[in-house]
């Protein structure tokens, strides 16, 4: 299995002639995350996060297996709606109460799904529940949730640089990590095979 810092390597290569596609992709989902977070306290980004997570994460892994995703593909999570918004209701609530209990349960649930809407957006025929139970899979399987931890930390450290980069890396900064995260799902399934030598 490749270590995080080839899959961000690889991330940032697959971005080098798709910044543009990349950088208006998280553009458009902070811009519409933002917008649907200020309808009913809250209720936009109840009901629409999962669909809009579905689109979003699909178009980084396209991105990161060097597919140039088409912009109606960030809109794909409303086809699978009632699937999407079962499974962010599930993760939150899950992460939420393990959180409520003590954080380090907290920290492991949260871990433990986050491959979830990767899963679902590559399998959509399985379901809210199966998406879980299959990214608690990938997750705890052969010691990976170290992994998935690493990479967070990784992510973390490539945003704080891009801030430190007076604010503009973090154009550059975000959709790799973003990019990167989905390289990371593929890694995890093994079901995509990448030359990172070429």
């Amino acid at each position: 299995m490749r270590a995080n810092i080839d899959i961000l390597s690889f991330a940032w290569e697959q971005l080098r002639s798709k910044w543009l596609v990349a950088i208006g992709l998280v553009l458009l989902h902070a811009v519409i995350s933002s917008v649907i977070g200020s309808v009913g306290f809250g209720l936009g980004t109840l009901l629409l996060s999962g669909a809009l997570s579905f689109g979003f994460n699909r178009t980084m892994v396209q991105l990161y297996r060097g597919q140039t995703p088409a912009f109606e593909t960030y809109f794909d999570g409303f086809r699978q709606f009632l699937p999407t918004l079962i499974l962010f209701l599930l993760v939150t609530a899950i992460s939420v109460v393990a959180m409520f209990f003590l954080i380090i349960p907290g920290i492991i649930a949260a871990v433990g799904l986050s491959q979830s809407f990767y899963v679902l957006q590559d399998r959509p025929e399985l379901g809210a529940v199966e998406a879980l139970k299959e990214s608690w899979r990938l997750v705890w399987t052969q010691g990976r949730f170290w992994k998935v931890v690493g990479m967070g930390f990784l992510s973390l450290f490539v945003i704080l640089l891009g801030v430190v980069a007076l604010g503009v890396g973090l154009f550059f900064a975000v959709p790799v990590v973003a990019v990167a995260g989905a390289g990371l799902y593929e890694e995890l399934k093994g079901g995509h095979t990448i030359d990172f030598g070429a």
